[in-house]
């Protein structure tokens, strides 16, 4: 069935392609289609056709219009970099000329060792966002949308044969759709549920999430095995692993049973290559898509190097089935009822919001589900500001066990939102969700800056007693800190998720109620904002000289996003980014610099050289005064 129309998106827009791509894609494939736009293709095997660009989450594939075959032709694993090229390509007419945008997807490809001796002046491998080229004429992104810089104009060819309008699209409907006390040891059969639950991975039930803690020994995947077919949406899951030794710039292959076609086959090569889309449209949002699905691929190959993400996502021994939408739809309903039964205790949100995290994370089809409706993520924010940043329940406030618990419920329900709002910017249901509960967007906003409130010790008179309850007040406090440590990074990742939702709003491509610096308005007017800025630059500088062990890869990925914040502190607000240049700069002169990042976060993770870039975007704001935009 076809999907609905989505007003500014090529996700769904033509019904006749989306049947056509639900007919010859795996079921687990098609559900992860970001998007589609019609274009002119330029690469070494396409010369000017007029065709689809397909985006998944993890290829880009080629089809004709009308469509009747389909190839995958680059793997967002092998792109080096992604560019809008602003020129006037001589082969269009000239109305389209004014209108279009030239796509450049630079990538690595696996060519015969002769073929790639021809080719010279290989650019140097470079991760998202980071690709230098002096020649290029690029997108300058301001506030108010692109700024064109007029460039060289492309070869001349007959201007009348590129004439093309797209067909009239008919809407589609959418295919879519551990804790101190006892929850670490959560029974969850015989309770009184429409049915039984699962049991809660290990990760969840922790205390402390693993990825908090450094690596000894890091772990890295290789992205050089391209998959087979295009049933192999999984794959991503059995890539193969490289260990990373102590020196950041070395690791040698773990298994050497998964050598890859470049070990196997010495006569293979990487050969740089170039996909040019010309989009004849000024409104299409297919740029920014390439550019947010590739970083999103990049922070989560980065996370699959985590072998406890990795094993949380992989299917038990014996229970893998074939792939069914209707099932994982029938399950979301399922799970949404009961999360909304009213005399669901603590101990059955919890279990349900797992599971439903769980779920999200292996199948895509949920998360569009989630942002179909507003009531969900409305619940979700409203059940946080129940215990955040203190609790409703009077016995919370003194019992530091029921705080606890619900310390780590709101700890599973920050990282449930945070994934919901992951690699989800081309489904306008969320953009219509979160404008229609503006109000419970800022509401939630409020909840990540803001510190959670744990009781206060009680005094204890008896001197025996006040012997043992000092033991026991002094574990629960330390569990208790910790569980704020890890709230904190968790708060962390949703911010930066919720920031990117207000970027978009700044590129021009979405809603103009979203801009970060209306955004960045708002929070510089709350007084917990400073205290939550001053937690990021202290974390970070604890990090990068406390100690010279290699960062793990949940590690690698929350430097990154906290670097993301203070730029967009330092860039977007004034009373923020003063804060951080009076009260910080000496920690930035002596403890954040490059020798300590370079020295804790491995080449061999993919988010190292953004993560490279961004900080030293965030050193030249702190070093120099310039004018915040507005």
């Amino acid at each position: 069935m076809a999907s609905p129309a989505r007003p500014g998106l090529p996700a769904r827009s033509n019904s006749r392609l989306d049947a056509f791509l639900r007919r010859h894609l795996p079921p687990e494939v098609y559900d992860s289609i970001r998007a589609y736009e019609l274009c002119v293709v330029v690469s070494d095997s396409e010369k000017h056709a007029v065709k689809y660009v397909v985006l998944s989450d993890r290829l880009i594939y080629l089809t004709e219009n009308p469509p009747k075959s389909i190839r995958r032709v680059v793997a967002l694993r092998d792109i080096v970099a992604i560019d809008l090229i602003d020129d006037y390509p001589e082969f269009l007419s000239s109305p389209d000329r004014e209108t279009n945008q030239h796509i450049r997807i630079i990538y690595y490809s696996t060519v015969l060792k002769r073929e790639c001796e021809k080719s010279k002046d290989v650019r140097k491998f470079l991760f998202p966002f980071q690709h230098a080229n002096a020649n290029s004429k690029k997108v300058k992104e301001e506030n108010s949308g692109p700024v064109f810089w007029r460039g060289k104009k492309s070869k001349s060819l007959n201007e009348s044969f590129f004439r093309y309008h797209q067909e009239s699209s008919t809407a589609p409907k959418d295919s879519t759709l551990s804790s101190p006390s006892d929850l670490k040891n959560l029974s969850l059969h015989g309770q009184s549920a429409c049915r039984p639950l699962p049991t809660p991975s290990r990760r969840s039930c922790q205390l402390i999430s693993t990825t908090s803690k450094a690596a000894h020994v890091s772990f890295c995947t290789a992205n050089t095995k391209e998959p087979q077919g295009l049933s192999d949406h999984e794959d991503s899951l059995s890539e193969r692993t490289f260990k990373c030794n102590g020196n950041r710039n070395e690791f040698h292959l773990g298994n050497s049973s998964l050598a890859s076609p470049l070990q196997s086959n010495p006569n293979l090569e990487k050969k740089e290559s170039e996909l040019h889309l010309y989009i004849i449209s000024t409104t299409s949002s297919i740029f920014l898509h390439l550019k947010s699905s590739w970083n999103n691929y990049v922070i989560k190959a980065t996370l699959l190097q985590d072998p406890l993400y990795v094993s949380e996502l992989s299917p038990a021994p014996g229970s893998q089935k074939p792939y069914r939408s209707e099932e994982k739809i029938k399950h979301f309903g399922q799970l949404k009822s009961e999360l909304f039964l009213k005399d669901n205790t603590l101990r059955k949100i919890l279990c349900l919001i797992m599971e439903l995290k769980v779920a999200a994370q292996k199948n895509f089809i949920l998360k569009r589900l989630f942002w179909k409706t507003s009531d969900l993520f409305y619940f979700l924010v409203n059940k946080l500001h129940e215990y955040l940043p203190e609790s409703r329940d009077k016995n919370a406030l003194q019992n530091k066990s029921q705080r606890a618990d619900e310390l780590v419920a709101c700890i599973e329900i920050v990282q449930t939102l945070g994934l919901m709002f992951r690699e989800t910017e081309t489904e306008s249901s969320r953009l219509n969700t979160l404008a229609a509960k503006k109000g419970t967007l800022f509401n939630l906003l409020v909840i990540l800056i803001s510190e959670p409130q744990i009781p206060k010790s009680c005094p204890v008179f008896d001197i025996q007693l006040v012997a043992d309850s000092t033991l026991a007040e002094m574990s629960f406090d330390a569990e208790l800190q910790k569980l704020i440590l890890e709230y904190t990074d968790t708060a962390t990742a949703l911010l930066y998720e919720i920031l990117l939702v207000f970027q978009q709003g700044n590129l021009g491509w979405g809603s103009t109620k979203f801009a970060l610096s209306r955004m960045m308005s708002f929070l510089q007017s709350r007084p917990p904002i400073i205290t939550f800025v001053a937690s990021i630059v202290k974390q970070v500088v604890k990090g990068l000289s406390a100690s010279f062990q290699l960062l793990s890869p949940g590690q690698a990925v929350l430097l990154y996003q906290q670097f993301y914040i203070l730029k967009s502190c330092l860039q977007y607000s004034k009373t923020l980014a003063e804060y951080i240049r009076n009260d910080y700069r000496e920690e930035f002169r002596y403890f954040l610099h490059m020798p300590a990042l370079e020295k804790r976060l491995p080449l061999c993770y993919p988010i190292t050289q953004s993560t490279t870039q961004l900080f030293h975007e965030v050193l030249k704001l702190v070093e120099q005064k310039q004018c915040v935009k507005c």
